[in-house]
C-alpha cells in the first residue's frame, strides 16, 4: 500500500458526519495558509452544504494519513465558523482552520 489519505468534517457536539472522502463522492484540497490550515471541497450535495453551513461555528475537520508499514496519522482541525465559505457560483466549499492536533490513535487503545 501506498499513501491513502483521506478527510471527513463533523459537527462538534453530537460527532455526526457531514462529509467524508473515502465513502461520498467528494473531492478536497488541503494546503496550509500562514499558520492555518484550508479545506477546499466539491461534489457536496446541497443538503449538506447547508447543514455544515447552518452548523460552521461547530465544525471538526480530520484528516487521515496512511503510509506504507506505518500506523494511520490522525490530524484533527477546528474550524473558524467565520471562514467556512460556500460559493454557490463554483459549487465549491472552503473551511479554513486554525489549530491542528496530530495523533496516532493506536497510541490510545487499551491492550
Amino acid at each position: 500500500m501506498a499513501q491513502q489519505e483521506w478527510f471527513m468534517v463533523k459537527h462538534a457536539v453530537t460527532g455526526r458526519g457531514l462529509a467524508n472522502s473515502k465513502t461520498d463522492s467528494v473531492s478536497y484540497r488541503f494546503q496550509q495558509e500562514g499558520t492555518g490550515f484550508i479545506f477546499t471541497v466539491t461534489g457536496l450535495d446541497e443538503q449538506i452544504v447547508e447543514q455544515i453551513m447552518e452548523l460552521r461555528q461547530e465544525l471538526n475537520v480530520f484528516r487521515f494519513v496512511q503510509r506504507k508499514d506505518q500506523p494511520l496519522l490522525k490530524h484533527w482541525y477546528y474550524a473558524d465558523g467565520e471562514r467556512v465559505v460556500y460559493d454557490r457560483e463554483s459549487h465549491t466549499l472552503s473551511i479554513y482552520a486554525k489549530s491542528e492536533i496530530r495523533y496516532v490513535p493506536e497510541d490510545y487503545f487499551a491492550d
